[in-house]
């Protein structure tokens, strides 16, 4: 059925609307990172800063900064390694096996995602604290793995059930060894896919503020999210640091996502779609 033209308008400007809603608190967040250290104060409130500064950004990026910094890349990018990995093999199991058990994990899969951040916190701190772990990057490593591959999981066998099989035997029927069918042939087609669910763990993992909080307990050891609470004191909030800090924690993800965003929603749609 064709779009009236009424319909394509009403469509636009709601489209717009939604556009505003999402941009400006980011806008926000960047004016008030631009601002003197008393502006974000004055009333009435002021959009755009007078006379824009970005004195917040040099004193925000201080080496604890690049230490928090430093943390979170080495956390998140171990995590995106490990989940990612560990999802492919796992979804590509669940698509290729020919097992009555297999429904019953995919059901536990869909069903460990349904548990939050603060009820399994403490089992796995106590896991964590046996094993001497906390306040090591093995801890926010291994609790973030935990959170993040059976989403990882889910997201990847919805994509490898669009894999036709026939390629697979086709190669083996070459002669191709099952690892080689798996490497050259899986892996490559599955790039999107793979590319999606890295983005998401990626967001998940560099965001996440609870487990970080709980699991270290030095600055030497902190993520991003939580030195940030190094500009709320007791005394009142450094606004300025605080929002400067908060672009500069955001433009990574927010670089990553706009460069990889078409694969991002394709592999979403294949993991809602499918199975």
């Amino acid at each position: 059925m064709k779009q009236t033209r009424s319909t394509r308008i009403a469509l636009m400007l709601l489209q717009l609307v939604l556009a505003l809603l999402v941009l400006l608190p980011f806008f926000w967040m960047v004016s008030v990172s631009l601002k003197p250290p008393a502006e974000p104060f004055a009333i009435p409130a002021r959009l755009w800063p007078d006379d824009p500064t970005i004195d917040n950004y040099i004193t925000a990026f201080r080496p604890e900064f690049r230490t928090y910094f430093f943390n979170s890349l080495v956390v998140s990018l171990s995590t995106v390694v490990i989940s990612v990995t560990l999802g492919l093999l796992a979804a590509y199991s669940f698509t290729r096996a020919q097992l009555g058990v297999i429904s019953a994990l995919v059901g536990l899969v869909v069903l460990a995602q349904m548990f939050p951040h603060s009820a399994i916190i403490i089992p796995i701190y106590k896991m964590m604290r046996s094993a001497n772990l906390l306040n090591t990057y093995w801890s926010l490593i291994l609790a973030y793995v935990s959170v993040t591959l059976p989403v990882a999981i889910w997201m990847l066998r919805g994509f490898l059930l669009k894999l036709p099989a026939a390629l697979e035997e086709s190669a083996a029927i070459d002669g191709a060894t099952p690892l080689r069918v798996f490497w050259d042939i899986v892996v490559p087609l599955s790039r999107p896919g793979l590319i999606a669910t890295s983005v998401y763990v990626l967001i998940v993992t560099w965001q996440e503020f609870l487990f970080a909080l709980s699991f270290t307990s030095t600055k030497e050891m902190r993520t991003l999210p939580v030195g940030l609470n190094d500009f709320i004191g007791q005394y009142g909030i450094r606004y300025g640091e605080l929002m400067a800090s908060s672009v500069m924690v955001s433009l990574p993800v927010m670089a990553v996502f706009f460069f990889l965003q078409r694969y991002f929603v394709a592999g979403i749609t294949a993991g809602a779609v499918k199975g």
